[in-house]
């Protein structure tokens, strides 16, 4: 009999090993966490929870049977510090257990006498040597866990502490990646700024200096044809230190907005561009910069035939849609920038009909 109970933890152990496996969100975890750490003793429910703080956690994981009540994934609740299994684990970072509530005040056995909750267990989850949540098992019979039973759940707290750490690698991740595109951002601002008020301020000087020399030498001479010369390569140079500029970080996205740097880019475009639809309203920098810089990049590479472009506003997200028979994912400008689109938390997708769809998340 105890050789097979080892063996139905095992192979639950293991099928919550492959879900971290598979990339499962956190919350199917912790659920299937707390699922194992309830039927492993035959009651009634188990739950995950994350402390927010010494005497208060959240819930963040938990399973019920049919009918049985419990507190819902995200629900708050206050716990006493000194005599409740949560509280103790909270100072000693040990495994614990609560045999009655009978007479104890507070949120917490308030809550678990009205769901019919006689005792519990806990075990805590550790992630990077800090205290993270507790994982909670509890019964409504009569009789107590048997001795030493919250020892047993300290395997279920360590996959708990995996699926947290990964999440927060992740997260990590994510935060660095998408610091690196506001850096580049940053970078591009300024160095358009110092273009714009230096290379291209002595390039005008430049030009109303040889304007001068021109107009104070002979008609027609020698002197006269090597001024012009100069003043047409000032010109020039002028024109592709301003389309530079302009590349690196146009200046009337930050001025005027999304909208007008779109129209903007599609004058300017090589093919016929039709703008199907545009934003109203300004957005925070970094999704106004990542939603131009898609079309941006898209006309570039589409310098042929038509497209169709449709920038709307949908609340919480910018939906950029671009239509071109020469929109191609495998392409390395295209690629370089849908992983923008990702670092700052969007979603990117070309279909078979050559139409590219990013969702640019506005709040960040």
């Amino acid at each position: 009999m105890a050789t097979q109970i080892v063996a139905d933890e095992q192979a639950a152990l293991l099928e919550i090993a492959l879900l971290l496996a598979r990339d499962a969100p956190p919350e199917t975890i912790f659920c299937a966490v707390a699922e194992e750490g309830a039927r492993r003793f035959g009651v009634d429910g188990g739950s995950v929870l994350r402390y927010l703080g010494d005497e208060r956690a959240v819930v963040v994981g938990f399973w019920r049977p049919g009918g049985a009540r419990g507190l819902p994934v995200n629900a708050e609740i206050d716990f006493d510090s000194r005599n409740s299994a949560m509280g103790r684990i909270r100072r000693t970072h040990q495994p614990d257990r609560a045999d009655s509530y009978e007479g104890q005040r507070g949120e917490l056995p308030v809550l678990l006498r009205a769901f019919d909750i006689r005792a519990t267990i806990a075990a805590p989850i550790i992630v990077a040597k800090e205290l993270w949540g507790a994982i909670v098992i509890s019964t409504s019979r009569e009789e107590p866990f048997p001795p030493g039973a919250e020892q047993r759940l300290d395997d279920l707290g360590e996959l708990a502490s995996s699926a947290v750490a990964r999440e927060l690698d992740r997260e990590a991740l994510a935060a660095s990646r998408l610091r690196i595109v506001e850096a580049a951002d940053d970078a591009r601002r300024r160095l358009e700024r110092e273009l714009h008020e230096g290379a291209q301020q002595h390039l005008l000087a430049l030009t109303l200096k040889l304007r001068v020399a021109l107009s104070r030498v002979e008609p027609g001479s020698g002197v006269a044809a090597l001024i012009d010369d100069a003043l047409a390569e000032a010109m020039t140079a002028n024109d592709a230190l301003r389309d530079l500029a302009r590349a690196l970080f146009p200046i009337v996205l930050s001025e005027r907005g999304l909208a007008a740097a779109l129209q903007g880019v599609a004058a300017r475009a090589a093919g016929t561009v039709h703008l199907q639809e545009l934003p109203r309203r300004r957005f925070p920098p970094l999704a106004e910069a990542t939603a131009y810089f898609v079309v941006a990049e898209a006309l570039a590479v589409a310098d042929q035939g038509a497209v169709e472009i449709a920038v709307a506003d949908r609340g919480e997200v910018l939906l950029v849609e671009i239509s071109h028979e020469g929109i191609d994912a495998s392409d390395e400008r295209l690629r370089a920038l849908l992983e923008r689109v990702m670092a700052v938390g969007g979603r990117v997708h070309v279909d078979r009909n050559a139409v590219l769809r990013a969702e640019v998340p506005i709040s960040r």
